[in-house]
């Protein structure tokens, strides 16, 4: 396991990686908590325009793989990490989102969500 991230472009590309496995997951959660739950409308529209809004991402995201090598100093390689890690916090977000729409418990996992959110507000405020 250790050998996918032993340099920092199989770090990248395993991390974009992880942001599709969440994708799909985000989506066929989302697809089931529109089926099993009476208060959301199941709309193949909106499914088309998740699937359509997830791949524009990933087309987004290995955009920015060139564009962070322009970046002097492994700036660029950094900068990208980040900008992965914080898109996979979303889209574990909205994973959990659909777990509660489903009926599932994840009060342990929001508790940690806004822990983590405080603790990096009052680090962006000093």
């Amino acid at each position: 396991m250790r050998s996918m991230v032993d340099t920092q472009d199989k770090l990248i590309f395993f991390t974009l990686t992880l942001i599709m496995g969440a994708m799909v997951i985000d989506f066929l959660t989302g697809t089931l908590a529109a089926k099993i739950n009476p208060n959301i409308e199941f709309k193949s529209k909106a499914g088309i325009n998740g699937i359509i809004r997830k791949i524009a991402s990933i087309a987004l995201l290995s955009f920015c793989i060139p564009l962070s090598i322009l970046l002097p100093e492994g700036i660029g390689l950094g900068a990208l990490q980040i900008l992965y890690l914080g898109y996979l916090f979303f889209e574990l977000k909205s994973i959990l989102e659909n777990f509660d729409k489903l009926g599932i418990n994840t009060l342990l996992f929001k508790e940690f969500i806004e822990k983590f959110s405080k603790t990096n507000n009052q680090e962006d405020k000093k």
